[in-house]
């Protein structure tokens, strides 16, 4: 018996708020029982969906092969207003601008050369894995390598999904990446970071919150006012950038954790100096709205190392950035005799089996008694130094 040249078939979603939308969509057989084209209905319902379809087949709309070039359906893809980032955000979950900023460029950079010409249909796993295989002898790192497999991955296994297919790249893996450790400040150089007075307050304070508080340099610069509860930091918020402004901090580390008296501090030195209106922590002189500048940070950052007598030279061996700042808040944390679960939950790291056991962590240790070891231990680095 012949298969018929189509079939209707519904679509349930439900968005964040638990909102269910329903659509419509044909798919399109040739005779050999194919999937030739899936195109989605502007009918509501199933008898309507049915006619539609049966006027599109009559028009020679499903004889129209859906099997563009790979470069364009990504380009396509990759948009802040794609069908696929509208269901994200639908569901909840949208793409950043980064993320997608991201695939779209190692598609273009890295990929372009090896797409160019080829069909989604005709995209296999071979052509793909021998991509791979001339970038890395072209000594592009697996990192670099991997967020371009992904940028590919993921629209291709959207369009599987999409028209029922078996996804051709289900079995491509990621190369296996060894990223190279963050490296860390000493407790006696952010000892003397501490004491550097003469710096920028902004960057200073930035620094500390991160060395001392664990904060991620968004955090630092989605910080307000209202976020400072007495000794306590309640990290909310997460500065993006100007396009996508605050949001949660990533992923989903919401945390309250004790400020030093150094970081305390450092906020208010902030707080007294800034512009009237000024809504963060870390303002902006021309600008209320926004917190300062990355690179004024940066550029602060650079200076304190600098004062440090850490060379460029030393400063690349040591593999030392702003966010490696967190890593020497795990230092500190240890220094000062914390267990690890707590430092975990304070830094905001997740892990399934420490939420699972620790579910409750904040009840299980007093604030004050970390703040006071925290202090201690700066303190005993500053007599060392000499600060």
């Amino acid at each position: 018996m012949a298969r018929a040249p189509f079939s209707v078939f519904k679509r349930t979603s439900t968005d964040s708020q638990g909102k269910k939308s329903t659509s419509f969509s044909a798919r399109f057989f040739d005779p050999d029982g194919k999937v030739v084209r899936t195109k989605a209905l502007k009918a509501t319902s199933a008898t309507k969906a049915h006619t539609e379809a049966k006027a599109l087949l009559e028009a020679g709309e499903a004889k129209k092969p859906d099997n563009p070039l790979v470069l364009d359906f990504l380009r396509d893809f990759w948009k802040a207003d794609s069908p696929y980032a509208q269901m994200k955000a639908l569901r909840g979950k949208p793409l950043s601008a980064r993320y997608i900023l991201t695939s779209e460029t190692a598609i273009r950079v890295h990929w372009t050369p090896y797409l160019e010409g080829v069909r989604l249909r005709a995209l296999t796993i071979d052509l793909v894995e021998a991509a791979i295989l001339d970038l890395s002898n072209k000594g592009k790192s697996p990192r670099i390598i991997n967020v371009g497999l992904q940028a590919i991955r993921v629209p291709m296994a959207d369009y599987s999904r999409r028209n029922r297919q078996p996804d051709p790249l289900t079995y491509c893996r990621p190369l296996s990446e060894t990223p190279k450790e963050r490296g860390i400040l000493t407790i006696d150089e952010i000892s003397k970071i501490v004491g550097m007075a003469d710096e920028n307050p902004r960057a200073r304070c930035a620094v500390l919150l991160g060395a001392l508080c664990g904060l991620r340099m968004g955090e630092c610069f989605g910080l307000e006012p209202g976020d400072i509860d007495g000794n306590i930091i309640h990290i909310v918020h997460n500065w993006v950038d100007d396009k996508e402004g605050i949001k949660a901090p990533k992923c989903g580390s919401k945390r309250d954790v004790p400020m030093p008296a150094v970081v305390k501090e450092a906020i208010e030195l902030c707080l007294s100096i800034a512009p009237e209106d000024s809504r963060f922590v870390l303002w902006n002189e021309k600008d209320p709205t926004r917190p300062c500048d990355k690179n004024m940070i940066e550029r602060g950052f650079t200076r304190m190392l600098l004062a440090l007598n850490i060379t460029p030279e030393e400063r690349k061996t040591r593999n030392l950035c702003f966010h490696g700042l967190r890593h020497a808040y795990v230092s500190m944390s240890r220094a000062s005799g914390l267990p690890d679960f707590v430092t975990m939950r304070l830094a905001g790291h997740k892990s399934a089996a420490m939420l699972e056991r620790y579910s409750h962590a904040e009840g299980s240790f007093d604030f004050n008694q970390v703040r006071a070891g925290m202090d201690a231990t700066m303190n005993a680095a500053r007599l060392r130094g000499g600060a």
